[in-house]
C-alpha cells in the first residue's frame, strides 16, 4: 500500500469532528487546500453540518473560489437563516466580487445579531464610500469610534474620506492622530506630506517627506514631494538632485521630467532642461514642457523654432490666449520681458500666423507688444 493510500486510509478513520477540527487548524495556518479537502471529507458523510460547511465556505473564499464560498453560505443560510458566519462570510464574497450593495446587505443583517462588531462596521463603511455614500460612510466610521477611539482602520477609512472630500484639514488632523500610534507609518507620513502641499504648507510637508525618507530613502513618492518642496523655495539643484534618485529606479513620471526641465532651466543647464521637455512630450502632448522649450528657443535665437512649438502649444488649447498670458509669465520671471516682445513681434509677421492666430490670440499678443 502506497504512502498516499495509507494517508487516505487515515483521514477516512478520522470523526467528523475531527476533520473539521484539522481543517480549522490548516484555514488558521493559511493552508487553504488542505484544509478545503479535509471539510470535504466531512461533508460527504455530513452534507448539511454547518461548521463543515462554514469552513469550507472561508477556504474557497480566500482561494477565490468564490462560486463555491457563496453555494457554501447560502446552503447555511436555507437551514439557519440567521448564521453570523454565513452572513459576515457571504458579505466578503460579494465585496471580493465587486457587488458591495449586496455586501452591505448581508453584513446589516450581521449587526442586528451582533452589534458594534468594529470590522464588519468598517466593511460597510468601506463598501459604502466605493458606491459614493460618503454620509453613510462617515457615519459608520464615526459610529465605531464612538466605542473604539483609536480604531486604525476606522480612523484611517474616516482621513481617506475627508481626503476624497476636499476636507484636507480634517484628514490631516486624523491621520497625525494615526501617526501617533505608528511614528514610522511610510504611507502616512507620505499622505500627510501630499496634504500638507495641498494646503500650502511647505515647511510641513517637506519635515514629513523628510521623516517618510528616514524609513525609506528611496521611496519615489517622498523623493518627488521633497523635489517639489526644494523648487517651491527655489534650492532648484537640490530638487534636481532628489529627483535623479527617483530616475536611478525608474523613467520617471510626466510631470516628474517637466519639472525637472524648469528646474534645470532656472540653473542655467538649457540642454537638461531641453532634454526633459522632451521626455515629458514622449509621454504626452504637455502644454508646460512646450512653453519650457519655446523659451529655450528664443533664448538660443532660434526663432523659427520657437514659433512652430508655440503653434504647437496653442492650436489646440482649449484657451489659448491662457497659455500665451503663461507663457509672457514665464518671459518675465526670467527677465526677458524684451525678449518676448521681439518674439511676439515676429510670431505675428511669420507666414503662419494668419492662418494659426486667431483674433483673441493676435489681439492679446498686440496688448503684450
Amino acid at each position: 500500500m502506497s504512502a498516499g493510500e495509507i494517508q487516505k486510509n487515515q483521514q477516512t478513520e478520522l470523526s467528523v469532528i475531527d476533520l473539521s477540527k484539522q481543517g480549522r487548524q490548516k484555514l488558521r495556518s493559511r493552508k487553504y487546500g488542505e484544509a478545503s479537502t479535509l471539510f470535504l471529507q466531512g461533508l460527504e458523510r455530513e452534507p448539511e453540518n454547518p461548521y463543515l460547511l462554514s469552513g469550507l465556505g472561508d477556504a474557497s473564499r480566500e482561494m477565490g473560489h468564490f462560486d463555491l464560498a457563496e453555494s457554501c453560505y447560502q446552503t447555511l443560510l436555507k437551514h439557519e437563516g440567521n448564521n453570523l458566519f454565513a452572513l459576515r462570510g457571504l458579505g466578503d464574497v460579494y465585496k471580493k466580487l465587486g457587488r458591495h450593495a449586496d455586501a452591505i446587505s448581508m453584513w446589516e443583517r450581521y449587526l442586528k445579531l451582533r452589534q458594534r462588531d468594529k470590522h464588519v462596521m468598517s466593511r460597510i463603511a468601506d463598501s459604502a464610500k466605493v458606491l459614493l455614500q460618503f454620509e453613510r460612510a462617515e457615519e459608520m466610521y464615526l459610529s465605531i469610534l464612538e466605542f473604539a477611539p483609536d480604531d486604525r482602520f476606522a480612523l484611517t477609512g474616516l482621513a481617506d474620506l475627508q481626503h476624497r472630500l476636499g476636507k484636507d484639514h480634517e484628514a490631516i488632523q486624523i491621520y497625525e492622530k494615526i501617526l501617533s500610534y505608528d511614528s514610522n507609518g511610510i504611507h502616512i507620513l507620505t499622505i500627510l506630506g501630499k496634504l500638507c502641499w495641498r494646503i500650502s504648507d511647505f515647511d510641513r510637508a517637506e519635515v514629513y517627506f523628510r521623516r517618510a525618507l528616514e524609513v525609506d530613502p528611496r521611496n519615489p513618492y517622498a523623493l518627488y514631494g521633497l523635489g517639489n518642496c526644494h523648487r517651491w523655495n527655489r534650492r532648484y539643484q537640490q530638487a534636481i538632485d532628489v529627483w535623479q534618485k527617483i530616475l536611478q529606479e525608474s523613467e520617471g513620471t510626466q510631470a516628474l521630467h517637466t519639472r525637472m526641465g524648469d528646474a534645470y532651466y532656472h540653473v542655467g543647464r538649457k540642454q537638461e532642461a531641453a532634454e526633459s521637455y522632451k521626455r515629458s512630450i514622449s509621454f504626452g502632448r504637455d502644454p508646460f514642457s512646450l512653453a519650457g522649450l519655446v523659451c529655450l528657443s528664443v533664448d538660443t535665437q532660434d526663432l523659427d523654432t520657437a514659433i512652430d512649438t508655440f503653434f504647437d502649444l496653442v492650436v489646440n488649447d482649449v484657451d489659448p490666449v491662457f497659455q500665451l498670458d503663461m507663457l509672457s509669465r514665464r518671459f518675465e520671471r526670467a527677465g526677458q520681458k524684451d525678449m518676448m516682445q521681439t518674439f511676439y513681434r515676429q510670431l505675428m509677421q511669420s507666414d503662419s500666423a494668419d492662418r494659426k492666430l486667431g483674433d483673441d490670440l493676435l489681439a492679446a499678443m498686440e496688448k503684450l507688444c
